[in-house]
């Protein structure tokens, strides 16, 4: 069984963090006349990826590591867990999706050209595989790119806990953070080190080949990934070894800060660098700051309503170009023109998906892949022997 330890404000923090992807997709046209570092802000919504990232990593250590580095679950189960965890939300906003998938490609190809087009996307990111394809990560429901790489994490997560982690000596893991960092900078800094001088800057409407590997390729986001797992398993030990929380508030403010600078600063960070790894450390500090406790910061995220909301920011994240969809077909009713309305229509509809669709569905594709992991248990079960 996983640790399942409650670490309520960082379930506040994916809130926020899904709420700032959020605004960048669709609030901009509406701050024109807004201040310019809040302009700036909303538009590197897009570097909330890279948090998600780091703060899974942290996550799946914190439920899954001992202090050794070690699985406290089988394989099966924390597949089993991460299957219930992602996909049921993940296959209805992909339903959702479909019609509007469908026409645009019709109408952009005819039906014969996009019938094999449609089958492949489809195909592909039903399987979870889009990302590793430039041109179709963003295809069917484009934030589900994320969920693609997501994916990979977890397939290499209990190879990284049987295999790498328990060889590793604690006493190295913070040159290893500094070591995965700097190797998510490096595909970043080789494509802005090889563009030509005369080329125009690199921004979020920029496409290129090789732009969108950088960006969504599972392999070079991975580094974000391990730095969040290193972190976790930091902490774990500090918990082990009974290091008092409430000493997080410098740290958890430090984090918040630097995103907050750093999205602000705008065009003046190269945006490659942005939306990939350079913000791990920030995202880092705020993690781990949160976790051991977070002073007011931490307080005002695991506030119930903040924490439902978290619990919630999945679906949320996943919705979010299907209920825009929805609300331009039913424009006579909803006005897009009030974005505070909008965004508390797509709030609600999360929280409805989280809590009638996400939560009982977890719950039965657990029962049901439960035989598999009983499986696994009688034939491989072997205890851990801690400190072995």
């Amino acid at each position: 069984m996983s640790r399942g330890g409650s670490l309520d404000s960082l379930t506040g923090l994916r809130f926020f963090a899904a709420l700032h992807v959020v605004l960048f997709h669709f609030a901009r046209p509406y701050l024109v006349t807004a201040p310019e570092g809040l302009r700036n802000w909303v538009g590197a919504g897009y570097s909330a990826v890279g948090v998600f990232f780091v703060l899974s990593g942290f996550v799946l250590a914190w439920n899954y590591l001992d202090r050794d580095g070690r699985m406290e679950t089988g394989p099966r189960a924390f597949f089993v867990a991460r299957v219930a965890r992602v996909y049921p939300v993940y296959l209805l906003t992909f339903l959702l999706s479909a019609a509007p998938t469908i026409a645009l490609s019709v109408e952009a190809n005819g039906w014969s050209v996009a019938a094999g087009k449609l089958a492949v996307g489809g195909l592909t990111s039903l399987a979870l595989v889009q990302a590793w394809v430039p041109r179709l990560a963003l295809y069917w429901n484009p934030p589900g790119w994320s969920v693609a790489v997501e994916a990979f994490f977890y397939v290499l997560f209990p190879g990284l806990a049987l295999g790498l982690l328990p060889r590793l000596r604690p006493s190295r893991l913070p040159a290893l953070m500094g070591a995965v960092w700097v190797l998510g900078l490096v595909p970043p800094l080789l494509f802005l080190a090889l563009r030509p001088d005369e080329a125009p800057p690199v921004d979020a409407s920029t496409w290129s080949t090789g732009l969108a590997i950088i960006k969504f390729n599972p392999l070079l986001r991975l580094p974000e990934f391990l730095f969040g797992v290193l972190l976790g398993w930091c902490f774990v030990r500090e918990r082990a070894e009974g290091v008092k929380q409430g000493s997080g508030a410098v740290l958890a403010f430090t984090g918040a800060a630097l995103l907050v600078a750093a999205g602000a600063a705008g065009p003046r960070i190269p945006y490659p660098l942005m939306h990939n790894a350079l913000l791990a450390p920030a995202s880092g500090l705020l993690v781990y700051g949160l976790a051991r406790g977070g002073g007011p910061l931490g307080w005002l995220l695991s506030r119930p309503l903040l924490v439902q909301l978290g619990g919630a920011s999945y679906a949320l994240y996943l919705l979010q170009f299907p209920l825009w969809e929805g609300f331009v077909a039913l424009g006579q009713w909803v006005d897009l023109q009030s974005p505070l309305l909008v965004l508390a229509l797509s709030v609600l509809a999360s929280v409805v998906v989280h809590r009638y669709v996400e939560t009982p569905s977890r719950s039965r594709v657990r029962r049901a892949l439960q035989p598999w992991v009983d499986g696994e248990s009688r034939v491989s079960a072997r205890p851990v022997v801690p400190g072995a």
